[in-house]
């Protein structure tokens, strides 16, 4: 259980993550040899064996869910370690998973539209600051709709994370995803360099941010409360928009139609690939023969 306590160590796990994973898989060994299966050597068979073992006992599918990430992380240290060499939960994963919330894919037309049809001169100046926060929050949804960044990346971006002569951007690793570098759109360079220069300026005399390094000033306690607001905005402008978590979900959905599996997962700064191929539940043109064919609880 050392080995396996350092793995997940290493891909940056909290404490109590953890612990979480090492009682599972404590429970997961017990069963396994009390049934005289070796688990390191356990076949897709007998995993299955264990599903129905879980059903038996009640268990609702999210709790499952959670059981399954847990094995499939240990499996996936003893390959690291040459104990064993493929992942026999990786056929599970998609089946069981099912429970993930699934948005509604918005078409690329919606999302493109959040970020063309974001209207600035319309803006009423009902604060001095009010066109500025206007242009950084379009500068925001563009970073939203062609980079698919969340809040929390958003949040993070500094300006020398943006380089505007090599048209990329630079997302920060951090202990939930992977660092990666993003090509821009030809539109947000141009609007990128435009606020780096000038806006961005205003913004800081205005909320008395001088020193700050952040991309996207606001006056807020968080940048989280400043996108809450400019979703409630965007939702005016497109009706069928839930939340953020709505547009990146489709983003990195139709990335998936377009690119392989490793780029997207790239792309979307997913530590694991298992991560990305969850997403596949949004194209609902293959959802449901997934679910009629692999569901191994029903």
């Amino acid at each position: 259980m050392e080995a396996f306590k350092n793995y997940l160590k290493k891909q940056g796990y909290a404490r109590s993550s953890i612990e979480s994973y090492l009682r599972v898989v404590l429970v997961f060994i017990a069963w396994a040899e009390g049934r005289h299966m070796e688990p390191e050597y356990i076949t897709y068979a007998e995993l299955m064996e264990y599903l129905r073992h879980l059903k038996k006992r009640q268990l609702n599918q999210r709790t499952v869910q959670s059981y399954l990430i847990a094995i499939a992380h240990y499996f996936e240290s003893l390959k690291e370690a040459s104990v064993i060499q493929t992942n026999p939960v990786r056929y599970l994963d998609i089946r069981v998973k099912q429970t993930r919330k699934l948005y509604p894919v918005l078409k690329k037309e919606q999302l493109e539209n959040l970020y063309l049809d974001f209207d600035i001169k319309g803006m009423r100046n009902t604060k001095p600051s009010a066109r500025a926060s206007a242009i950084r929050n379009r500068i925001a949804v563009g970073l939203m709709v062609y980079q698919g960044l969340d809040v929390s990346a958003l949040s993070n971006l500094e300006t020398e994370d943006v380089h505007i002569l090599n048209g990329t951007v630079t997302i920060r690793g951090s202990r939930t995803s992977a660092r990666r570098i993003l090509a821009l759109q030809a539109r947000q360079i141009i609007e990128l360099d435009r606020y780096i220069s000038q806006t961005r300026k205003e913004l800081q005399n205005h909320f008395g941010q001088q020193e700050s390094n952040l991309l996207l000033i606001h006056g807020y306690a968080k940048y989280t409360d400043a996108n809450r607001r400019l979703l409630q905005r965007l939702r005016k402008q497109e009706p069928e928009l839930l939340d953020s978590h709505q547009i990146r979900t489709s983003v990195i959905t139709h990335w998936l139609k377009q690119y392989n599996l490793r780029e997207v997962q790239y792309m979307a700064g997913h530590k694991k690939v298992y991560s990305t191929e969850l997403y596949r539940q949004n194209d609902t043109e293959s959802l449901q023969m997934d679910i009629d064919r692999f569901h191994p609880l029903r």
